[in-house]
């Protein structure tokens, strides 16, 4: 893995940062709290952001306060694929060559772990962290799973695990399979037994079909007898109910003629009645309709009375219109003089019409205003006080930031003091009684043992000390981060008011360009000419309407005239029509009404007799031939009744009941013979067919053995070949194990030589075992001895530190395209970090692409690609040179 490109925004230190690396050595240099570790862990969070180990809520924690989504867009090369990982709040997604293959946090974290590096490999290998240099040799069990992990010892293990687990699975399945193979002679003879079972079986079956041959043969001819005997028991049972049927019938029959007959003879005589009333509706006929059409006539009264009426109100009308007629030239002068008035007035109008709407502007400006004033008053705060506070903050994020380092540096500290006080206190506890000094190995005395023992509780005493006084310095500054926390908190609310004061300030400048108390004045003035204007448009326009409506009442007086006319014409016509009729008024109509009114109300009570005595007819007809419907039926019962009285008697001469008995009583019992014979006959086929299930299954668990004796014999071999594995795999665990000693061992040596100008000679790595329990022991040689860790100086520590780290990933770079060393140089003298610049330039060329985060300068010595990252509120990235090659 390569990396060319890191985009970072609203992250930790940076608002927005571009870093681009090279192969080579590439080194990130800056001050103390400028943001260049902060590039590192932008890296780390885009490979492993999502993986079950990484802190929850990480990108919330590390997103810059009051701004923008936070953002990470890394873009790295692998096995000559790329690939970009974009990280936010919201998404994350995986591309490879441009197409999507992962778009989940934990997706895209479980496939960098799987195809480019373990966490564990990187964080212990590849990426060096601040304050981690020194934490490696002082703490045995980081040490231990370093470095069972870089040399690949774990895997062996798991490997070992993975085969133990399938010999025990294999060795369980070989006792269940003979447990198997030992029921095959059980198995054996029940299969025999099952086969004379089944022989006997076949022979019972062929006795019992051959009985119920025999037995079908008798009830079938039995049966054949019975059912002829009582089909003709039948026939007779059902010639006396059709008897009886027929008699019923046939006096039912004969009685509804009878009612038939009755009720013709009533119907004639209703018929008779009727006649005479349709005579005496003829009569009143004439009468009827001079009643009608003297009603019509006197349906004119009405409409007279109407054409009066509109008479007298057209004349009136009339007289009304030429009145009208005379005032038109008085409302034309009257409008002239109103339109040059509009016109006048209009052009005012027009004039203050802008003035009020930069009035009605102001008054929006104002209203704004007033609520940007009360929003800060009610907030408690001035312009002045708020880019006061504003101020405070910018200054508390970059006090937090270095704040934020000097706790993490406060704390390796303390870890680091710790691990010293319990080395001393074990290297004490070995002390106590022994004769040989186990630290280099020489013979002591009482007295030298008291001495060295009074020098370890000296020195912690002082570790104490130290610890203590750190731990009262962490205590402050965990006091004043939460002092600053607190106050960065009102950060959203300072910079939410910040707006509203701008735009406070804004209205007032603009209210003070229009010139609100003279914008005031023409605008009450707009209002009353525009007042003015409506009054004299609706006065035009009433006027006009008048002068409209004196334009058309010539015509209206034509029209008026005309149905004047109309109306006198129609009142000559009733008069006319009822002199016609012989009367001179239509009270003489309603007196002759009233005369007709009798005789018209009895002629409409005979009105329907004409259709009563048609439907009476019909009725009279319809029974007529229901009636001799009913004497046919009769005659076809008879006949019917007859042919059937006959049948009866010759059948009752062919059929004997004490016959009809005994062959029934025949015919159920072979009946019952026979089911019995079926019921045995399917009892001996099912239990044929359940030992020939049973053979079935016996000869499918004899095959199962069979597969189990080949099966037993493949896992015999099987745990062979994996006892021999599991052998072979021990022996390349200690080869690899003892290999792997010796490389980063030779490797860290020379490095920790190198970097002490010779005063040690190199280091030990080797497995020990102690209190029962082994573990990888470091030991530095000096002068031809071995010493403890704790012989060493903290700078010399430091400088081991660095040497065992780079040895391991040098002892990787097989399989390690990269190296990321995060602030090397902080505990080195000058002639530390001058071999530390010789190293990086001799041997980490090794690597395809170095990392390096510094503040020193004398690292750019050795550096390919140089990159500055300064503060200034945020962090700022630039390439500053391409370094000394």
């Amino acid at each position: 893995m390569r990396v060319r490109k890191i985009e970072i925004r609203n992250f930790r230190a940076h608002r927005k940062s571009i870093v681009e690396f090279s192969d080579g050595i590439n080194l990130i240099i800056g001050q103390n709290g400028a943001g260049k570790s902060s590039i590192l862990e932008a890296i780390f969070a885009s490979l492993y952001l999502g993986h079950p180990s990484f802190p929850k809520g990480y990108l919330k924690a590390n997103a810059r306060v009051g701004t923008g989504e936070l953002s990470l867009g890394l873009e790295f090369e692998h096995n000559g694929k790329t690939y970009r990982i974009t990280r936010t709040t919201k998404k994350s997604e995986l591309l490879e060559n441009g197409k999507l293959i992962a778009e989940k946090s934990s997706e895209v974290a479980r496939w960098v772990e799987r195809n480019v590096y373990p966490l564990q490999v990187y964080t212990n290998a590849l990426y060096i962290r601040q304050g981690e240099i020194e934490g490696i040799i002082t703490n045995r069990e980081v040490m231990e799973k370093v470095l069972r992990k870089v040399l690949g010892i774990e895997d062996y293990e798991n490997a070992e695990r993975n085969s133990a687990e399938v010999i025990r699975e294999l060795k369980r399945r070989r006792e269940n399979l003979k447990k198997l193979i030992e029921r095959k002679a059980e198995v054996e003879d029940r299969l025999s037994e099952a086969g004379k079972r089944f022989a006997e079986t076949l022979r019972r079956i062929s006795e019992l079909r051959k009985r119920e041959r025999e037995l079908s043969a008798e009830v079938e001819k039995l049966s054949k007898l019975y059912q002829e005997m009582k089909e003709r028991k039948e026939l007779i049972a059902g010639l006396e109910k059709r008897i009886a049927l027929l008699e019923k019938s046939l006096a039912s029959e004969e009685e509804l003629l009878k009612e038939r007959e009755k009720r013709i003879e009533e119907l004639k005589l209703e018929l008779e009645e009727l006649e005479e009333k349709r005579a005496r509706l003829e009569e009143l006929k004439p009468l009827a309709e001079e009643y009608i059409e003297l009603g019509k006539l006197l349906k004119l009264k009405d409409e007279l009375s109407n054409v009066e009426v509109g008479l007298s109100s057209l004349r009136e009308k009339l007289r009304s219109l030429e009145r009208e007629m005379e005032k038109r030239e008085e409302l034309e002068r009257k409008l002239g003089e109103l339109k040059k008035k509009e016109v006048e007035t209009r052009r005012e109008y027009e004039r203050l019409k802008e003035r009020h709407k930069l009035y009605q502007r102001a008054l929006s400006i104002l209203g704004e205003a007033e609520k940007h004033r009360k929003e800060l008053e009610r907030a408690g705060y001035t312009v002045e006080k708020l880019e006061k506070e504003l101020k405070e903050i910018e200054k508390a994020k970059e006090e937090l930031e270095r704040l934020r380092e000097e706790i993490s540096k406060v704390r390796e500290r303390i870890a680091s003091l710790r691990g010293k006080r319990a080395e001393l206190e074990a290297n004490m506890e070995r002390l106590e009684g022994a004769k040989i000094c186990p630290l280099c190995r020489r013979p002591i005395d009482e007295h030298e043992e008291g001495e060295i023992l009074a020098e370890y509780r000296a020195e912690i005493s002082r570790i104490e000390s130290e610890v203590k006084t750190f731990g009262e310095k962490l205590e402050e500054l965990r006091k004043r981060e939460v002092e600053l926390r607190k106050l960065l908190a009102r950060e959203p609310k300072l910079i939410r008011l910040k707006k509203t004061a701008d735009l406070l300030r804004e209205a007032e400048e603009k209210l003070e360009e229009l010139g609100v108390e003279e914008l005031e004045r023409d605008a009450k003035l707009f209002e009353e000419t525009k007042e003015k204007l409506i009054g004299l448009k609706k006065e035009i326009r009433n006027v006009k309407e008048r002068l409209e409506e004196l334009e058309g009442l010539e015509k209206e007086k034509r029209a008026v005239e005309k149905e004047l006319h109309t109306l006198e014409e129609r009142k000559a016509d009733i008069l006319k029509r009822l002199s016609e009729r012989g009367f001179s008024s239509f009270d003489e109509v309603e007196e002759r009404i009233g005369e007709l009114e009798k005789p018209y109300r009895e002629f409409l009570s005979l009105k329907d007799i004409p259709r009563r005595i048609e439907a009476l007819e019909k009725k009279l007809d319809i029974e007529q031939r229901k009636a001799d419907e009913s004497r046919a039926n009769i005659a076809r019962l008879k006949a019917e009744l007859e042919k059937a009285r006959k049948e009866l008697e010759e059948a009752r001469k062919e059929f004997s009941e004490e016959d009809f008995e005994r062959a029934e009583r025949e015919y159920l019992e072979k009946s019952r013979a026979l089911e019995r014979a079926r019921a045995e006959l399917e009892g001996a086929e099912s239990l044929r067919d359940e030992i020939a299930r049973l053979i079935d299954e016996l000869k499918a668990n004899l095959g199962e053995i069979e597969k189990a004796e080949r099966e037993l014999e493949l896992i015999e071999k099987a745990l062979a070949d994996l006892t021999a594995f599991r052998e072979k795999i021990a022996r390349l665990k200690a080869e690899e194990e003892l290999r792997g000693l010796e490389e980063v061992q030779k490797l860290a040596g020379e490095l920790f030589s190198e970097m002490t100008e010779g005063k040690y000679q190199g280091i030990r790595l080797r497995r020990e075992k102690r209190y029962g329990k082994e573990r990888i022991e470091l030991k530095v040689l000096y002068a031809g001895n071995e010493v403890g860790i704790d012989f060493l100086s903290g700078g010399e520590r430091i400088a081991l530190g660095l040497a065992f780290r780079l040895a391991l990933s040098l002892y990787k770079v097989g399989n390690l395209e990269l190296l990321i060393l995060d602030e090397p140089t902080p505990f080195l003298d000058e002639e530390r970090r001058k071999k530390l610049v010789e190293i990086i330039s001799s041997q980490l060329r090794k690597i395809p692409q170095v990392i390096i985060v510094s503040h020193d300068e004398e690292l750019k010595d050795a550096a390919d690609y140089v990159i500055r990252v300064t503060n200034a509120g945020e962090a700022r990235v630039e390439v500053e040179s391409l370094g000394a090659y």
